[in-house]
């Protein structure tokens, strides 16, 4: 009788208890693709291999170049966010905070589970008539408990740093980690105060993780930290935008000098810090075009008040012609160790910047952009090629310079975007110093390891191509060729939140290679098929 009556005030409290509402998850994706991300090619003929035609999310060989500049997202993802959402203030002071849990689906067995970005934020405003037309400066505090990826240096998504993976984090976008270098598992809060008027804004805000000191004295987690600032100042309002920030990042220190170290007993060891540091420009100049910050910057906001359409913004088609132009660049520098003189560290410079061209002419949208990032600035979550190493004085790195243009036409009777992109790459490469092979603890898509003498070419952290190491004809060494590729895009937007998208592609790539077997049994690289075409039909839910 006990169990009973026990059972029976649970399955009350259960009743009682306040269940999580579906209007609690928001910016929820739902994505049904056909795709195929080459169909010239068989399984097995690429790296990584093409399945053929089938339903899920392309992958790698599916997302072009110049696809989603200003987000970390494919937009082929299934996800969502439950948004536990709570705001209360008075005219001086208002308070909000959001729980934020981000559900990413790569198989239906496959299940990603972050926080992304929950938060708290006091704000004091100097006009307590603020909310009714009042002056709208105002002091606030944000404070995210568990994760501060959200808070990142730079403008655009593309060529955005200090985030989370400053501090060795996993991504959590991939179903596995990018390299096997990525070991942090503890969380990086942040927390940043922000002075905000009409026309400016200046914050200062910092972070901390802890990572593994392997120095044998230690050999503990140990605290480390971000410094992070910056400014803004319409200079003309409506017409011209200044900001900057930038940075300094704590990353631990360098265990290449301790796996080397040998002595006698009682031997102490000297730490060599590793530390990120730089700043980012940005200037806009716009007429009836504003500049947006990426969605994956901004802090979700569960109020019932605002409609789902706030994440999902379509554009808002006017009479006029309007554009907006902005460049940004960025400087970077890390402390690694000096591999001409190993028991020294030096500093690796990096670079990343890039040109945003919008228009908008009644339903008549074009764009262009136009980036470079150098080798050392793709690689800086590393960081570097080979991990917390500079690279050889003798060898040779080529920055990564990319241009695209497209444009989009919006027929409104019946809700049909007809769309075209077109770009160019020429892809950032590695080049070991003459008759010297580079060695390393790093693995990428490539096959095997990056031990090599050969000239490679680095998309991204983990994504490689190793060129063959000699031209069969020619017998001289295999240089990276440009990358171009062009998209046509079929998009009919109906009922509010729903779409139908057919993309149907073709690019160019002489720079994917995968592993054969050659027929004395050794494993030689030899070139992808260089053409390309594919395609994505998907049925798209977005609230």
């Amino acid at each position: 009788m006990r169990r009973v009556l026990s059972a029976s005030c649970m399955c009350l409290s259960l009743l009682c208890a306040n269940a999580a509402r579906a209007g609690d998850y928001v910016d929820t994706r739902l994505n049904f693709t056909v795709t195929d991300e080459n169909l010239l090619v068989k399984p097995g003929q690429t790296n990584p291999s093409v399945p053929g035609v089938r339903i899920g999310q392309p992958n790698s060989l599916g997302i072009l170049f110049f696809d989603n500049y200003d987000t970390r997202y494919t937009g082929y993802e299934n996800l969502t966010h439950l948004v536990i959402y709570k705001a209360i203030g008075t005219g001086r002071v208002t308070a909000e905070a959001a729980y934020v849990l981000r559900l990413l689906q790569f198989t239906d067995v496959n299940l990603s589970s972050i926080d992304d970005g929950s938060y708290i934020r006091l704000a004091f405003w100097f006009d307590k008539n603020h909310a009714v037309g009042g002056g709208k400066t105002n002091l606030a505090l944000t404070a995210f408990p568990l994760n501060a990826d959200r808070m990142r240096l730079g403008y655009s998504y593309r060529i955005s740093w200090g985030g989370s993976p400053i501090f060795f984090k996993f991504n959590p976008d991939l179903p596995v980690g990018a390299a096997p270098f990525v070991t942090n598992t503890n969380p990086a809060p942040g927390a940043k105060l922000q002075l905000s008027g009409e026309r400016y804004y200046a914050y200062f805000g910092f972070k901390t993780s802890q990572l593994l000191n392997r120095n044998p004295d230690i050999n503990e987690q140990v605290a480390v930290y971000g410094l992070l600032g910056g400014l803004g100042v319409d200079a003309i309002v409506n017409h011209l935008r200044i900001e900057a920030n930038g940075g300094y990042f704590d990353r631990g220190t360098n265990p290449l000098f301790f796996g080397t170290s040998v002595g006698p007993m009682g031997m102490t060891f000297t730490d060599y810090p590793v530390s990120s540091f730089g700043a980012t420009i940005q200037v806009a100049a716009f007429d009836g075009l504003s500049p947006t910050q990426s969605a994956d910057f901004a802090l979700y906001r569960n109020d019932p008040l605002i409609s789902a359409s706030r994440y999902f913004a379509r554009p808002n088609y006017g009479p006029g012609f309007h554009w907006l132009a902005s460049g940004e660049f960025t400087y970077a520098g890390t402390t690694l160790q000096d591999v001409d003189r190993p028991a020294s560290t030096k500093i690796q410079n990096a670079f990343a910047g890039d040109i945003n061209l919008r228009a908008q002419i009644g339903r008549l949208r074009i764009k262009a952009d136009f980036e470079t990032r150098s080798l050392q600035y793709i690689l800086i979550n590393q960081p570097s090629l080979v991990p917390y190493q500079d690279f050889p004085k003798a060898s040779d790195a080529q920055p990564e310079l990319f241009g695209s243009i497209g444009a989009d036409y919006f027929i409104e009777r019946i809700g049909l975007t007809l769309g075209v992109t077109a770009g160019l790459e020429q892809p950032a490469t590695f080049t070991p110093p003459k008759n010297t092979i580079l060695m390393g603890p790093l693995m990428g898509n490539t096959g095997g390891t990056l031990s090599t003498s050969s000239r490679i070419v680095v998309r991204n952290e983990g994504d490689f191509s190793i060129l063959p190491p000699a031209d069969a004809v020619t017998g001289k060494q295999v240089s990276a060729v440009p990358i171009g590729a062009v998209k046509a895009e079929i998009r009919e937007d109906f009922l509010e939140w729903f779409a139908a998208i057919l993309q149907v592609y073709y690019q160019n790539d002489g720079n994917q290679t995968h592993l054969v077997k050659s027929p004395d049994g050794t494993s030689i690289r030899t070139f992808n098929q260089a053409n390309q075409i594919g395609f994505n039909l998907t049925l798209q839910a977005r609230y």
